[in-house]
Formats: C-alpha cells, structure tokens, sequence
C-alpha cells in the first residue's frame, strides 16, 4: 500500500512544489516541499518502503527541475540517510530530529545547487548565493518542516497503522 501510495502523494507535492510553492519565497530562496517529505517520510519508524518513495521523488525532481539532475539524486537518498541515522543514534524527540534532519539537508541541497551552477558557469558570487538564496531557504524550509511533519506522521499511520494491543 506505501509503494502504491508513493505515486500520487509526490505527484502532488512535485505540482505544489513547481507551482504554487515556487512563488511564495522569503528573498530569492523557496521551499523544497519534496525533500521535507522525504526527510520526514524518512523519520516514521514504522515506514517500510522510504527507498522507493525517495528514488521515485528524486528522479521526479531531476526530470522537472531546471538544476543539474545529479542534485536530487545526491540530495534526496543523503536526506534519507541522514534521517534514518539521526531516528536511530542521536534523539527520541521526532520533531527536533525533523528539525535537525531539515536544516543538515537544506544547506547540503543548496550547497550542492550552487556548485553545480558554478560548474555549468552560472556566476553567482559566494556572499549574494548565501545571503540571498541559501539562508533564506533554510528558514523557509525550517518553517514549512512543522505542517509537511505532522502531515507524513499521520499518512505513515494511516498506511502503516499500529497493531492494538489488548
């Protein structure tokens, strides 16, 4: 039911991400609605199918976006990654580790970004990508983190409900 499930939810968050979302920013840096998914799709323990919804999302995200599509294919399994270590090792408190997980994963995307432009000869100088674009879109994705949590929480518990115990 996960995987069937994985097609329409990043279907929508990638027409929300592409559409709506891509105008409402904070200077020029915007929300990446399909890597807060991802990373708090991640963090739900009783999840099963994470690698098929992260690769499915990263390669919708290469297809559709104008970076270089090595970026998502880097940044959505690392976000993965990062928050099944964070979930395991550091904390029990979900939201701070959606927090942490949110933040790490901002600064490596738009790092990541900024490289690669670089490297395809886009010229944006250092201080402009950082104060403009990259600071930015942490904090707006540090916003947006709290509603896309609590919606991933309650999708995780409807497709993968918790035995009762009685």
């Amino acid at each position: 039911m996960g995987t069937l499930l994985a097609i329409p939810i990043i279907f929508i968050l990638l027409m929300l991400q592409t559409t709506l979302l891509s105008q409402v920013t904070l200077l020029h840096g915007s929300v990446d609605l399909i890597l807060l998914w991802i990373a708090a799709w991640s963090l739900q323990k009783q999840v099963t199918s994470v690698w098929f919804w992260t690769i499915l999302a990263a390669v919708a995200v290469a297809y559709v976006s104008a970076i270089p599509w090595y970026v998502p294919v880097i940044c959505y399994p690392l976000a993965t990654i990062i928050a099944k270590w964070v979930n395991k090792r550091v904390w029990q408190s979900p939201l701070l580790m959606m927090f942490l997980v949110t933040m790490i994963t901002s600064i490596v995307s738009n790092g990541l970004s900024y490289v690669a432009l670089a490297l395809n000869g886009v010229s944006i100088p250092l201080k402009t990508g950082l104060v403009q674009v990259m600071i930015p879109s942490v904090l707006i994705n540090l916003l947006v983190a709290l509603p896309v949590f609590a919606l991933a929480r309650d999708t995780a518990q409807w497709v993968y409900p918790l035995e009762v115990i009685e």
